[in-house]
Formats: C-alpha cells, structure tokens, sequence
C-alpha cells in the first residue's frame, strides 16, 4: 500500500479530474457561465502544455481534443484560437494549480520500496534547482536579473526551485519557490519555507547536501518533527563531546547567535585576565552526532577512489543507527538529482525556457510542470506497488510516452501499465557512479563521458576522530 499516495488510481497515466474539480472548488476559479474553455478544460489543457512541451498551444489543444471535447460548453468542441487559449490560462491565474499540487504530493513509497526506508523512518531528500523563465520586463521585476556565474552573465531571469522528493519513489512530497538570485530567497530560506509547510513530519529522515547544513534549516527541519541526516561542510566546527561505540560522536550544531555571544563574552574575560571556561562544553545548539567516513569506489573498470564525507544526524543512539549503515544511507539523497534530471531534460527538454512571459504565468507554469512530474511518479509508483518490484525498475521515460499515448489514443488503463512492466530497467542500477563536473568544458565532459566507469562497488570505513579533551582543560583559542 503507498504512503502519503493520493492520487485515485483510475487517473494513473491521465489527468486526475477528480482533483482538478477539488482544488477549481477550492480556490472559486469556476466561471459563471459553460464556456468553451471551462475551468476544468484550462487546467488540463497547461498539464497538457507541461507534457507536450515544445508543441505549440494549439497542436496541445488538438491532441488533448478527447479530453477536452466533454468539458465543453454548449456550442460544443472545436480547437480555440492560441489567443484564447493564452486568455483562458491568464483567466485562470495560478492559485488552481498550486491547490492541484498540494492534493497530489506525497512521497508514494511502499514500506518494500528499496531506498525508501531506513532506521524504520521514510528517507526524503530536499535539494534545489533553478528554471529559466523568458527575459521580459516583468518578469526581471519578479524573479530578478540573469545571474552573473563563473562563465560569465546568463541570459535568461531564473526561478529558483525547491522540493522534497521521496528517496524510494522520486515522487514529489511538497516543493516551494522563488527568486533564482535575490538576497532572502537562496535554498536555505526556501527550506525553511518547505519545512514550515508541513509535508516534512515525524517519522522521515531528511536528507540534504552540505548547502543545508546551517543552524537555521535544521531547526526548522527538526521543529517539524522529522530527523536530518546532512553532509556538513569542512569549515564547520563541531566539537567531539563523547566517543561512541560505533566510531561517531557526539557533537553539537552551534547556534550561530549564542557562539557571537560567548565570543565577545570570552574577549571580555581575556582583556580583564579571567579564567575561561571549559570550553566546548559551554557551546550552545542542536545536538547531534557526527559521521566521519571514506567512501572508496572501486570501479568495474579504472582506478578506485576515496573521498572523505562528514554527516550529521538527530538520530543520537548508535545502537538505532549504526554509523556505517548511515554513510550508506545518505547515498539515497542522489534520488533528488535524478528526480531533477527527469524534471528539467526528459520532461520539460533540456535547456528549455518556461513559455510564459509573465509572473503570474510562469507560477502557474511551474506549479503545472510540478503536478505533471507527480501523475508520471505516481503512473510509476501504482506500477511498482508490489513486494520485490523496485520503482526504479520504472523507467521515468517509458512512463512518460505511455502516459502521452493514452491521452492521445485513448489506450486503456490496464494497457498503459503492461506496457510500463515489459520495458522495465536493468536491475541493480543503483550501483553506478558518474563523474561530477559541473562547471568543466564540455570537452572534459566528454572525456569523463567516455571513460564512465559502470558498475561499482563502495567499501565504506569510519574514520574515528581523536579523544574529547578533559573538562577541566584550558581551550586553544
């Protein structure tokens, strides 16, 4: 049985109208007279603009004609001009499609789902990314300038894009967004946005790379009741309390505002020729424990290699947690990226911008592109929903043509879904690895590309940190 799985089953690979008519209801968008293009016919016609994008709106409006033609108004159905379409979508604003996404999130991952569990919590990683929008006035007024980067000015205003997508399924448990590049809305301030949204709950384990490792996130992640497992950044300090069993320890997250404060208090101590105090056993913050590991890939071909990696995690027990099934654990937050991958290249197109030139717009078409990931998750994880099937047998593009073909020729449920089963991925997918080169030429991408290694293996040691110093010690400052 999913968890947190929303989404009716007779609307897998097809547009759930159940919903569609919940959230027009709850936001009012119904109109008072039966147009051509009712509420319910817009919002389908945008799910259908994010599944065929590249297509023009009234090719869109032509393949979705067996959807559409029902809803119609009492003139009957013939394909509206792209004017009116695109005064139908502005009609309609975004509120509908944000309530849409809400009815549909949920991470949908079984209880058997490999990578979806572990420590007996449901494994969830948060990650960002950014959309490009069309460079237009009003647009640079919302969603700030094009970023200026390590290769020089972009071209395009940026959203920027958060979400928290369950590790087992990919499937979307709630997302926010903003600015791409304006002080106040960075990944941080969108995580705690996402956080206090309350699809993040007790029971999961978050897990997010080092750009989430401030005071400020895990707060407001543990304040919503989950458990965190971060990888943290080298210049963070986090004192070694107490050895554990396991080779971790316990540690504490400082509190960026109480460590100001015993700084200028300790300065004060210094100029007046005090004792300090034992320190960091006067430090202030979240307790956690702390995971120091070297992770060596070795490689079916080529040479293995060794990389460092220091987690933090609120689950404090060792005997609950073991340090070496945490290190394997937080490989799951890779599940993001891929779900970022099947987002942005195989179902919006690579290096695609947003069609809409307006705020309002590209809202609208943002919270649309999000609610049509989620009914191509939800296709793949009704597909899996079974003991020993592993959603990520489910290949993400074969959902995504089955999922077209059907709106299009009107191919029954049962169809789509032995269609899905008998092109299902290679096993064992998760041990593979790639070479991460974001910001290298595209010829060192070919090269890396060339020589990508396949199937690995992963050796993971803890690497036991030094003895706490003694309470009654004078600290090194």
């Amino acid at each position: 049985m999913l968890v947190y799985g929303v989404i009716p089953l007779p609307a897998v690979a097809s547009f759930p109208g159940e919903l569609i008519e919940q959230a027009i209801s709850q936001t009012g968008a119904a109109g008072r007279r039966r147009r051509l293009l009712p509420a319910a016919a817009v919002m389908m016609f945008v799910l259908g603009c994010c599944l065929f994008y590249g297509e023009g709106y009234r090719e869109v409006a032509r393949k979705l004609s067996g959807q559409l033609a029902p809803l119609a108004g009492p003139g009957g159905w013939r394909v509206p001009g792209s004017a009116a379409l695109a005064r139908a979508r502005q009609r309609l604003g975004p509120a509908p499609f944000a309530a849409l996404f809400a009815l549909l999130a949920g991470p949908m991952a079984g209880p058997w789902a490999p990578g979806g569990y572990a420590f007996g919590r449901l494994l969830v990683a948060v990650d960002g990314t950014t959309l490009d929008v069309p460079y237009t006035p009003a647009n640079l007024a919302a969603w700030g300038p094009p970023h200026g980067g390590s290769h020089g000015t972009g071209g395009y205003p940026q959203v920027r894009l958060v979400t928290a997508a369950g590790c087992g399924s990919r499937a979307l448990a709630d997302a926010v967004f903003g600015p791409g590049w304006r002080k106040g809305h960075g990944e941080q301030a969108l995580a705690i946005r996402l956080a206090a949204r309350g699809a993040l709950r007790a029971g999961m384990l978050v897990l997010a790379d080092r750009n989430f490792c401030g005071h400020n996130v895990v707060t407001a992640l543990t304040a919503a009741g989950a458990d965190v497992l971060i990888r943290v950044k080298s210049v963070n300090k986090l004192p070694v309390l107490a050895l554990l069993p396991d080779g971790s320890y316990r540690s504490v997250l400082p509190d960026p505002q109480a460590t100001a404060r015993r700084v200028h208090r300790n300065g004060k101590r210094r100029r007046t020729g005090s004792k300090l105090p034992p320190d960091p056993y006067t430090l202030q913050g979240i307790p956690v424990r702390v995971i120091e590991a070297d992770i060596t890939t070795t490689p079916a071909r080529g040479q293995p290699r060794t990389q460092r990696y220091r987690l933090i995690t609120t689950i404090l027990d060792p005997a609950e947690a073991p340090a070496t099934q945490i290190a394997a654990a937080y490989a799951q937050r890779w599940e993001a990226e891929t779900g970022y991958q099947e987002l942005k290249t195989f179902l919006r197109g690579p290096r695609r911008v947003l069609r809409s030139t307006t705020p309002a717009g590209v809202e609208q078409e943002t919270w649309a592109l999000l609610c049509t990931a989620q009914i191509i998750h939800a296709t793949r994880a009704h597909t899996a929903d079974r003991p020993g099937c592993d959603p990520d047998r489910i290949s993400f593009t074969v959902t995504l043509r089955a999922t077209r073909r059907r709106l299009t020729t009107g191919q029954t449920r049962s169809d789509t879904i032995l269609e899905i089963l008998t092109q299902t991925l290679p096993p064992k997918r998760r041990r593979r690895t790639y070479p991460r080169a974001p910001h290298a030429t595209t010829n060192c991408r070919r090269k890396l590309a060339a020589t990508h290694a396949g199937p690995v293996t992963y050796t993971i040691t803890i690497a036991r940190p030094p003895p706490p110093p003694s309470p009654d010690r004078q600290p090194l400052k």
